[in-house]
């Protein structure tokens, strides 16, 4: 995001922003040098010093020199760079298909050139004439970028723009880019394949792949880990917020008034060990009191626990608002002094105090944002004690943090236990700090909480930069060996978790000893981690094979699926009980299997191992002769009791987990029948089935139920890409369900077809055939979406769900592979021209506005079903007969929503484009009350786009506290910590509450694509329980949502018109309509 400055703010002499601060001098003295240089080169004499010492801090200070003839990059390659020409010659050019390369603009120096909002670079780049140029880090441009768009735009060479210019004078030259592309693919049509890579447009890096393809290569993690580039150009925009530091004095100001006011009884004169110490409060009061201020604020979250308030005191105390009286460094729940200090530096914002008396939304949002930080302050608080100090919960949550770090997301849940009991915590403030030299002992394991390091070796210099989240120093731990390199810090304040040599070797000693490996036949077949308590509600005590083990509990890290299975029936089922709650290992088995056991070889499984024993004639047994007979005839019979209970309780415990769900697979839905009558038959021979036949006639009577609701009419769900009045939300829709979707031709016809929802994209072409000119011809048709941007895509033959996967103005085409290149956006793909729902947001409340919002999308979420998740991170063409449409149209009304707040804002008139944006930041903080995260953080997305937050004038005519609102908003999208801010959002959330999805389809991707599914032919159950976390989490928000879907039956008008918005999802033409409102800012 770009902000607007006032003449003089990008003054180099401006001590408020000095690009250089700590940074060494040696490297400022060779920074200053280039700076000098590129002022001389022409093109960037109208660039500030302030603003070029920016750009390249972070860059070498001698520049990259480079023979003629060197290619800096292909097309497709990933973006890395930014590009500053010191000297030399660059040439920009597409390759195709006819090996002569397409030229498109030629570079000399002083260019500054990159890619802004691709991954991959859209055009090759070979040097002409020998160069000089300096490489500034992707990320790093970016940050700058966002925060000074306005002044740098005329000085940047931006690809994507060069290869348009040359496209609108060169109309083939788009179809040549196309088939160059689509040439590099493995697959015969020589197009890449629609299940290549899908993404829904989510503006700022929200991207989510709806296809994978066995043609395509690994996901892009550079746009799916936890360090995510794109999201990194999610910025609070900066003339709207207040320093961290600021939110904090402001926040305590407001807690010490409402104190001072309400309470004032707490600060006064105390006696402690015969001293008087004045104006003093004590601890456990303190918590008291916060306590019962949040309870009386009420909202969407539950109240706070005396562990979450210490940690909001603990935030307070670190930051120099309050203090101990005798400077103890951490607060304490008990009789301890502290005071408020320095009263001078605590005051409250102007704008904020504006009467005597705080409103109680002011008062309401200090709390949420000090309830937000303070687990950070907790987290640190907690790492700073002696192991032996740290109490269960405090254990607990050190835990939770570390399921969130990178670099132990590979390790099992018993190691990340022992971890948060040993593992510290180490801050440094300057860049430049070295952490330790090559060739020192290995003393700790770094774990890079914030900021990053640069690893040097002698000789080398810098070999590679390690970011957020990553470790090092393992090495010289494990091969007790001096240091291979020296680390130091590339970033002031810089924070790291440390584990020492002691400790670490110790669990690495522990994991080992605590392993058991079954076997069979010499290989393993299922392999088990002690643990010293249970993970579930079951204590093992009859693990197969670990006889004379003794009672303890164990939790399974990886093994064999049928060995999985049996597992879980002969440890876990028995051990459930209809109150109490679920074995996480068999809640875990029951999610994920069918990512490694499909639903028909579960079933197999389970028919076998109910039918195992054969039983006896009880003819043979009334002769004396046969009482050995008999006896074993009993231990057979008990052994055959056990087999048939143990199916038959899993098989309730997975209908319940998966309710409806469980149904839609053909294999399931008949083996509950078949089960049915088998216990039917058993149960009249055998009097002990009688539990069991009524556990299994209530499922019989459910599945009936459900049968009633698969055997429903057909609805429509899209009408011609409009969401049908008929949709069956909050039912889900049905792989019979139906879409009216219109289908173009090449010649600008189009027919209208009535699609099944499980038809694949080979289906619609045929049907398609049968209607058009194209049936007189055998060559395959293509499918192809053309999206309001000009971008096509190519569906693979087996893709399903076709028109809930289409962009928002996307049109979708049948041609023939040599008509592709011709498709083209037409002009009725642009939007609106002006505002359709201006009268909506003028004359219905921000409050109805925000509630109505959060009954639609409850309906939507509630339709959408966990397994979808699944279907939709591993591949849809995995799993098939599921049809993820009800997470399709979920994020499709995210996007929706996204663009609606962006479009109305730049579509409104002049006098009402204010009110406009102060009436979307209102439904925003309303939907964020309701727990409605999607409307919330889509409206925050919108407003964040580009093009609305560069309109300076118009965002400085919002009050400072409406600005100050919405820059909070934007921080609980920072990326930093895995999340952080918004999974402590979450954290103080009670259910019912819509989540932001698409984190939690990152979260899945980057669990799948960060761990391998397979060791050595046995399934990695440690990712599975990962996994199964994440869908615990998606399912824990609908807690209580069926009770409220039956009052949402009450459709109010304002509903019927926020179900559809016109929206424009260009973003060309939203840049247009900004630079139309305020025009770009030009030097001289």
């Amino acid at each position: 995001m770009s902000r607007r400055f006032e003449h003089g703010e990008l003054d180099v002499q401006h001590d408020a922003w000095n690009p250089m601060r700590g940074t060494p001098q040696r490297q400022i003295r060779g920074m200053e040098a280039i700076a000098s240089r590129a002022r001389r080169l022409g093109q960037l004499r109208g660039i500030s010093d302030a603003l070029l010492l920016a750009l390249i801090r972070h860059s070498e200070a001698q520049p990259d020199k480079v023979s003629a003839g060197v290619v800096l990059f292909n097309q497709g390659d990933y973006t890395q760079y930014w590009y500053l020409l010191l000297a030399g010659q660059v040439q920009l050019c597409l390759p195709s298909s006819n090996n002569k390369a397409i030229h498109l603009r030629t570079l000399s120096s002083g260019c500054l050139f990159g890619e802004l909002d691709v991954v991959r670079h859209c055009c090759s780049a070979v040097v002409t004439k020998p160069a000089e140029f300096i490489k500034i880090s992707q990320n790093h441009f970016l940050s700058v970028y966002n925060k000074h768009a306005d002044h740098l735009q005329s000085f940047l060479v931006v690809m994507q723009d060069a290869i348009a210019e040359e496209h609108a004078r060169s109309p083939n030259l788009l179809a040549a880019e196309f088939d160059t592309h689509h040439s590099q693919s493995n697959m015969s049509n020589g197009y890449a394949s629609r299940r290549e890579e899908h993404k829904l447009s989510l503006p700022n890096g929200y991207e989510f792949h709806q296809q994978r393809h066995e043609h395509q290569d690994a996901y892009d993690m550079s746009n799916m880990k936890n360090d995510l580039p794109n999201f990194e150009q999610t910025n609070i925009i900066e003339f709207n917020s207040i320093s961290f530091e600021a939110r904090l004095m402001e926040a305590g100001s407001i807690l010490k008034h409402v104190m001072t006011t309400q309470a004032p009884y707490m600060i006064r004169e105390r006696i402690l060990h015969n001293a008087s110490f004045s104006n003093c409060m004590i601890g456990s009061e303190m918590v008291d009191w916060l306590l019962e201020l949040s309870i009386s604020m009420g909202g969407h979250s539950p109240a706070l626990s005396r562990f979450q308030v210490t940690g909001i005191w603990q935030t307070l105390l670190e930051h120099n608002i309050i203090c101990h009286v005798s400077n103890e460094q951490q607060f304490a729940d008990k009789h301890l002094l502290y005071r408020w200090i320095n009263e001078d530096r605590i005051r409250i914002n102007p704008d904020t105090m504006q009467e005597e008396v705080l409103s109680r939304e002011d008062i309401f949002n200090s709390l949420f944002f000090l309830s937000t930080v303070g687990p950070d302050a907790l987290f640190r608080m907690i790492l700073k004690k002696m192991p032996y100090e740290r109490t269960p919960e405090e254990l607990e949550l050190v835990y939770e943090e570390l399921l969130h770090v990178k670099a132990l997301s590979h390790l099992s849940t018993m190691v990340k236990r022992e971890l948060a009991s040993v593992v510290g915590f180490e801050h440094h403030t300057h860049a430049g700090t070295v952490l330790f030299h090559q060739g020192d002992p290995g003393k700790l394991w770094y774990i890079i909480l914030k900021g990053s390091v640069d690893v040097l070796i002698n000789g080398k210099g810098v070999v590679c930069t390690l970011q957020e989240g990553d470790d090092f120093g393992k090495l010289a731990l494990v091969n007790d060996a001096p240091r291979a390199a020296t680390v130091a810090l590339r970033e002031d304040d810089s924070h790291f978790l440390v584990v020492n040599k002691y400790d670490f070797n110790r669990i690495i000693r522990d994991v080992e000893a605590n392993t058991v490996r079954l076997k069979e036949h010499g290989q393993d077949v299922l392999v088990l981690e002690k643990i010293s308590w249970p993970r579930g509600a079951a204590v093992d005590d009859g693990v197969p094979g670990l006889s004379g083990k003794g009672q303890c509990s164990y939790s399974v890290m990886a093994g064999l699926p049928e060995k999985m299975i049996e597992y879980v029936l002969e440890t876990r089922v028995d051990a459930q009980t209809d109150e109490g709650e679920m074995d996480v290992f068999l809640e875990d088995f029951i999610l994920t299997h069918i990512i490694y056991m499909p639903t028909n070889v579960l079933c197999n499984y389970l028919r076998d191992y109910y039918r195992r024993k054969a039983d006896y004639h009880t003819d043979h047994l009334r002769s004396p002769a046969c009482v050995s007979l008999a006896i074993d005839y009993e231990t057979d019979m008990e052994f055959s009791m056990n087999s048939k209970r143990r199916v038959v309780i899993f098989v309730h415990l997975w209908v319940n987990t998966l309710g409806f769900q469980f149904f839609l697979h053909p294999a399931a839905n008949s083996f509950i029948e078949e089960l049915y009558c088998y216990v039917l038959d058993d149960s009249k021979r055998i009097p002990r089935m009688q539990p069991l036949l009524n556990r299994m006639t209530s499922l019989q009577d459910f599945r009936e139920e459900a049968m009633r609701s698969l055997a429903r009419h057909p609805a429509i769900v899209l009408e011609c890409g409009v969401l049908a009045a008929s949709a069956p939300a909050p039912q889900p829709v049905l792989p019979i369900d139906t879409c009216n979707q219109i289908i173009h031709l090449a010649d600008t016809t189009s027919i209208v077809l009535n699609i099944r929802m499980d038809k694949t994209a080979k289906d619609i072409c045929e049907l398609a055939r049968t209607r058009v000119r194209y049936n007189h011809s055998s060559e395959p048709l293509c499918l192809v979406e053309v999206r309001s941007g000009g971008e096509k895509v190519v569906y693979s033959s087996e893709d399903i769900s076709i028109p809930t996967m289409l962009s928002l103005n996307g049109k979708l085409y049948i041609a023939y592979k040599d008509e592709i290149p011709s498709l083209n956006a037409q002009s009725d793909q642009n939007g609106p021209m002006e505002s359709i729902h201006s009268s909506v947001l003028e004359y219905v409340g921000s409050s109805e506005l925000a509630q109505q919002l959060f009954i639609f999308h409850s309906q939507l979420f509630y339709a959408c079903d966990d397994i979808e998740l699944i279907n939709q991170v591993i591949g849809r063409e995995q799993f098939p007969g599921r049809v993820p449409s009800n997470l399709d149209l979920m994020m499709r009304r995210f996007n929706e929503v996204q663009y609606w707040a962006t479009t109305e804002v730049l579509l409104a008139v002049a006098s009402k484009r204010v009110n406009i944006l102060r009436k979307f930041i209102k439904i925003a903080m309303y939907a964020k009350e309701n727990g409605d995260l999607l409307s919330f953080f889509a409206i925050t997305l919108g407003l964040s786009n580009i093009s609305v937050s560069r309109l300076g004038q118009t965002w400085q005519r919002l009050p400072m506290k409406m600005r100050r609102q919405f820059a909070e908003f934007e921080s609980l999208l920072d990326p930093s910590r895995n999340h952080r801010p918004y999974r402590a959002l979450i954290a103080k959330m009670a259910p019912p509450y819509i989540p932001f999805v698409p984190l939690l389809l990152k979260d899945l991707t980057f669990i799948h694509e960060g761990n391998k599914t397979y060791y050595n032919g046995l399934v990695n159950f440690e990712k599975m329980h990962m996994i199964a976390n994440t869908l615990r989490s998606f399912r824990q928000c609908k807690i209580r949502f069926s009770a409220q879907c039956y009052e949402m039956k009450k459709v109010f008008e304002t509903q019927n018109l926020l179900r559809n918005f016109r929206v424009i999802d260009n973003q060309k033409r939203l840049m247009d309509l900004s630079y139309t409102i305020e025009p770009r800012r030009r030097r001289n």
